[in-house]
């Protein structure tokens, strides 16, 4: 392969952009996502390095859509890579073939029926009746953490620190309140809620009226 067709095919795969500070959303998945992105990038958000990742990770938001009784959107996971540059301004690389990544997400809609801003969980990819379910569920654990009456609920725990918050229904909406979900998950008679490593949560087709909370220990890698 010739030098030429080689900086050809590198300058397709890595792509620089400026700090994603200065430079609007629309315009980074313009840069980064090319023909990717299906909906217009209405939002950006970066996450910093942590122990278990070295470099930011830059998260760009689709516009939701209403997909039944869900809003559903694309939110792709950019990973960043310093260009070594020393400057005011950070100049990062980004690899189109290996640092892209994408997740579709719903949202229960707002109020007055429009698709919210955030509160999006992920989830894999279904046919559409089967988001319009995953909606229901989450709409339905949502109306739990918020004092609805109509649904019930049961609480399973093992362990003391979990039986304790599984004691009094308000501590147990506080402390769930407090969380942030990250997955839903549908079969044919119930939605699962992944709340974090310790908690879930279900609702079965057959009880829509009463939700089930799950508390356990993290399952040891």
């Amino acid at each position: 392969m010739n030098l030429v067709v080689s900086s050809a095919i590198l300058s397709a795969m890595l792509v620089s952009i400026p700090e994603p500070s200065s430079v609007s959303a629309e315009e980074l998945g313009e840069l980064i996502l090319e023909e990717r992105s299906s909906q217009p990038i209405a939002s950006q958000a970066l996450r910093p390095p942590h122990i278990l990742r070295r470099n930011p990770v830059l998260l760009l938001n689709e516009q939701a859509i209403r997909q039944g009784l869900p809003c559903l959107r694309t939110q792709w996971r950019i990973r960043l890579t310093p260009t070594g540059e020393a400057s005011d301004t950070k100049v990062w690389w980004v690899d189109r073939a290996r640092g892209i990544r994408s997740q579709r997400q719903i949202a229960p809609v707002d109020s007055s029926g429009a698709c919210p801003d955030e509160g999006y969980v992920g989830i894999s990819d279904h046919q559409s009746e089967e988001i319009d379910r995953a909606g229901w569920g989450l709409a339905r654990y949502r109306a739990f953490l918020k004092g609805d009456e109509e649904i019930d609920y049961r609480c399973v725990a093992e362990d003391p620190p979990f039986l304790e918050v599984c004691s009094e229904v308000e501590g147990l909406r506080e402390w769930l309140s407090q969380k942030t979900p990250t997955y839903v998950g549908i079969s044919a008679q119930r939605v699962w809620i992944k709340i974090d490593s310790t908690s879930d949560a279900e609702i079965t087709f057959a009880s829509p009226h009463r939700l089930t909370i799950k508390f356990h220990y993290p399952v040891p890698f």
